[in-house]
């Protein structure tokens, strides 16, 4: 059977574990593949948020920063909790600076979709 992309779309990693357990787990919840298997058991340990609040979060930093989807992404996938993580990830992928005030604001704003922890 020859399968064929019908859509390409980057996505965090909550969104790709809410796929996979819908799509995968759902359907054969026996599943054995290891391969899944390893899938799952790395978004599950390495997602920080839910796949809603991911979306909201990615939606919110492209809109109220101007960040590019991927950044948004690469950012809601890690979490930074310092200034200088996040401007490591906001170096090498925006093209721009982001003042000191901006970064404090993406690093509340993360703060607070984490549970303030």
């Amino acid at each position: 059977m020859v399968k064929r992309i019908i859509n390409s779309e980057d996505i965090s990693m909550p969104e790709a574990l809410r796929i996979l357990e819908e799509k995968l787990v759902s359907v054969n919840p026996g599943i054995t593949n290891e391969v899944v298997n390893n899938t799952l058991d790395y978004l599950r340990k390495f997602s920080k948020v839910g796949s809603d609040k991911a979306r909201e979060l990615i939606s919110e930093l492209m809109k109220r920063f101007g960040l590019a989807r991927l950044t948004a992404i690469q950012i809601v996938d890690l979490m930074p909790q310092t200034a200088d993580e996040l401007r490591v990830l906001l170096g090498g992928a925006e093209k721009r600076e982001f003042s000191d005030k901006d970064v404090e604001e993406i690093l509340n704003l993360l703060k607070s979709a984490r549970g303030g922890s």
